[in-house]
């Protein structure tokens, strides 16, 4: 008797319409094509999309969402309209329960325990503005300003700019836009990740909450 032929995996580029039903580490969807698993970023459980391939390997896919065809109940509307916060169109209850799973599925199935008691994730305090370490991009716009943001999700050269990062608080976000405002006046340039080109790569703003301490530096290539 023949074996049956193995379903033919997708292609880089191709556009598939997938439901997705649980979320993997760093926010991922996980969707499953005929067992063959798809990673696919701005998606969350009970989404229907449509998705382009952006990377395949032998066990799995990665692949963009480009269009949500239906909905899941559970999706909210997105609140930060910057990159950093996959998991916002998430109810935050919703975030812990999906949270404590994963962290349960590690110790079962990488840790390999037995019998453990996971205690409940202690929520935060606040849902934005909570971070007291961020760390930035330098880029150049369309118009051909420096800019100071995160990268765009997928790409390692496109720098989207911030004006107002709802993971960072009010005073990081003034620190900011002052040293953005410093290296424009000096003239300073963008690391240019294609050409290798420019001067400013990347910009960390740390505050010690409850301290009036601020550390802030940058990485530059040297010239």
């Amino acid at each position: 008797m023949s074996t049956p032929a193995a379903p033919a995996r997708p292609s880089r580029g191709d556009e598939l319409d997938l439901r997705i039903d649980s979320l993997a580490n760093g926010g991922a969807g996980v969707a499953r094509l005929d067992g063959y698993v798809v990673f696919v970023r701005d998606a969350i459980p009970g989404d229907r999309v449509r998705a382009v391939v952006t990377k395949r390997k032998r066990a799995y896919a990665e692949a963009r969402t480009v269009e949500v065809v239906e909905p899941s109940p559970e999706r909210i509307p997105a609140i930060a309209d910057h990159p950093g916060a996959p998991w916002q169109v998430l109810p935050y209850e919703r975030q812990l329960e999906v949270k404590a799973e994963q962290v349960a599925d590690a110790l079962h199935r990488i840790g390999r325990l037995e019998g453990f008691a996971l205690e409940p994730i202690v929520p935060a305090v606040e849902q934005w503005r909570y971070r007291n370490k961020l760390e930035y991009s330098f880029g150049t716009g369309d118009d051909g300003a420096l800019v100071c943001g995160f990268h765009a999700p997928g790409s390692w050269e496109t720098i989207l700019h911030l004006e107002d990062c709802l993971l960072a608080s009010e005073r990081g976000n003034e620190l900011r836009r002052a040293v953005l405002a410093w290296c424009r006046s000096a003239g300073l340039e963008a690391y240019d990740r294609r050409s290798q080109t420019g001067f400013l790569r990347n910009y960390t703003l740390t505050l010690f909450l409850g301290a009036v301490v601020i550390l802030v530096y940058f990485i530059a290539v040297s010239q």
